[in-house]
């Protein structure tokens, strides 16, 4: 197969989680109509809890031939971990 045939394979990029639950993994994630997607869910066990977690697309780049896509985490779009503060709840003192 030559560089000019087309792959059977649709394009596909890579996917940086920056930060959030997900942070410091990657992943290969296929493009749709052509581009990468502008936001994420991933579902992710966290402290043995499943949560979906929403990133959002950034910076991206080429890197040996591949696309990669930074993604940073939406905390206000996510579900909240166990443990962490309601984030619309109001603080209350004892």
């Amino acid at each position: 197969m030559s560089a000019s045939t087309p792959s059977a394979e649709p394009d596909r990029y890579v996917a940086e989680y920056l930060d959030g639950p997900l942070e410091g993994t990657t992943e290969h994630r296929y493009l749709v109509d052509g581009q990468p997607e502008p936001r994420v869910t991933q579902v992710a066990l966290v402290d043995g809890t499943e949560a979906l977690f929403d990133y959002v697309a950034g910076d991206s780049r080429e890197l040996n031939g591949e696309q990669y896509v930074q993604f940073r985490f939406d905390a206000k779009d996510s579900d909240a971990l166990q443990g962490q503060a309601d984030r619309n709840a109001e603080s209350r003192h004892l």
